[in-house]
């Protein structure tokens, strides 16, 4: 049976560390934090936030290294890991990490002061088929382009 193993995840930079090794290979590995808003059954507005351990290599890293801050909303795709290792008592631990192979670094809007870039135009929706009411809700709405948030 085939298996399947992808992350993606969007959230903010918290510390950023750079490893260089003597073979000089190099590392970075940085905390993201995603935080989910919700309600809860009295209707109380909630955070819920969940801190990632990102390990960025090869030619990544010398990008994060040079452009990824604390507080920066980064964008990662890569698949989960499970670093095993011992602790003092010499005990089996296992550390879980995401190994990104992708990301997107994001502007701010509150720390760039500039207007954002205009979004490229959307591509043309295919005409839903004809008989089916159902998938002509499914196009994509009219507009600039803008994602909500």
């Amino acid at each position: 049976m085939a298996s399947y193993n992808n992350i993606t995840l969007l959230g903010n930079v918290g510390n950023v560390q750079v490893k260089t090794f003597s073979n000089g290979g190099k590392v970075v590995e940085v905390t993201l934090a995603t935080t989910e808003r919700y309600k809860d059954r009295d209707g109380n507005p909630r955070e819920d936030t969940q801190w990632h351990n990102l390990v960025i290599g090869g030619n990544l890293a010398d990008v994060a290294e040079k452009f990824v801050t604390k507080g920066s909303p980064l964008f990662v795709t890569g698949k989960m890991t499970y670093r095993k290792y011992q602790n003092a008592a010499g005990e089996n631990r296992f550390a879980p990490e995401v190994r990104v192979n992708a990301l997107q670094l994001l502007n701010s809007k509150e720390k760039s002061g500039a207007a954002p870039a205009p979004a490229a135009a959307p591509a043309a929706a295919e005409p839903a088929p004809a008989g089916n009411p159902y998938l002509q809700d499914l196009q994509a709405p009219e507009g600039d382009g803008d994602l909500p948030f």
